[in-house]
């Protein structure tokens, strides 16, 4: 968030946990929870946007801060009435969530295209097929079909790259390598799985519903080139694709970025949808003094 503000001609920083209990690690300006300089940073800010989680019920979060809530995973209903109480604006990210909470405010994910982590690499002369799954632990819905989704990219013919556990920073660079990344063929939703591929010139596999596509194109003006697909038939698909061979795939990943950079652009799209949010919680911040 902190790069995609400075983007958009903001001053922002990051405070999150930078590891995870199994082992991978997220990049953040200031451990979390906030100590020192970090707590300067909270104590001078105009608003705090809060990403998952409840800080604000934190001791040491400011009290009466301009404040913005958006669930990036499906908030928990207690969790909304909680803003709704404080009369904070919240918002959803633009994916499956906006079926679950009819009128809430969708925003899009912010992803910084400039970044090196997101820049398209070399990719070799032959198909390569990356899938870098939420968990690998879980069955059913919840695990959005790891063990169907490995057993059509081994029967694809292509190379594959199964990525689990390991920093962000590994993950981008090994799918920014991949002919094709697959995000998930199982819930109709896409994630930053899709958007990250489509940003590394990737030809970018899911199973995204109608609502979901209307989502992206309502935030960004512009319709998604996701190959959708259903988990049932991604084996078929997947060797269509590798049919085409890494040239063509190539030609079409590069066709994805020029689309992630046109569509996706953080300072458009911060300023669309994140902005009346900010502006939102610090009308309320006002009528409260």
């Amino acid at each position: 968030m902190a790069e995609s503000a400075k983007e958009a001609g903001h001053e922002a920083v990051s405070i999150c946990p930078r590891g995870y209990s199994d082992g991978r690690a997220m990049p953040s300006d200031y451990d979390y929870p906030p100590s020192g300089e970090a707590m300067s940073w909270l104590a001078a800010s105009d608003v705090i946007i809060c990403f998952q989680g409840r800080p604000y019920d934190e001791k040491w979060y400011p009290r009466d801060k301009a404040t913005v809530v958006v669930y990036v995973s499906q908030p928990l209903p207690r969790h909304i009435s909680r803003a709704a109480e404080r009369d904070w604006p919240w918002a959803v990210d633009g994916q499956y969530h906006t079926r679950l909470y009819p009128g809430c405010v969708a925003v899009p994910e912010l992803w910084p295209l400039k970044h090196a982590w997101l820049t398209p690499a070399v990719k070799p002369d032959t198909v390569l097929v990356a899938y870098s799954p939420s968990n690998t632990w879980q069955r059913g819905w919840d695990c959005k079909g790891f063990d169907p989704t490995v057993s059509a990219m081994r029967e694809s013919g292509a190379e594959i790259d199964v990525i689990t556990q390991r920093p962000l920073v590994e993950c981008l660079a090994r799918k920014a390598r991949a002919h094709i990344v697959i995000d998930e063929c199982m819930t109709g939703s896409y994630h930053a799985n899709s958007l990250q591929g489509l940003a590394l010139g990737c030809v970018v596999v899911n199973n995204c519903d109608a609502l979901s596509k209307a989502n992206v194109t309502s935030m960004t003006g512009h319709e998604p080139p996701f190959v959708v697909t259903a988990i049932a038939n991604l084996a078929d698909k997947l060797k269509s694709l590798v049919r085409l061979g890494p040239a063509r795939l190539r030609e079409i990943g590069a066709i994805n970025r020029q689309w992630a950079e046109a569509a996706w652009d953080a300072r458009r799209l911060f300023d669309a949808h994140y902005f009346p949010l900010i502006r939102a919680a610090k009308e309320n911040e006002c009528r409260k003094r």
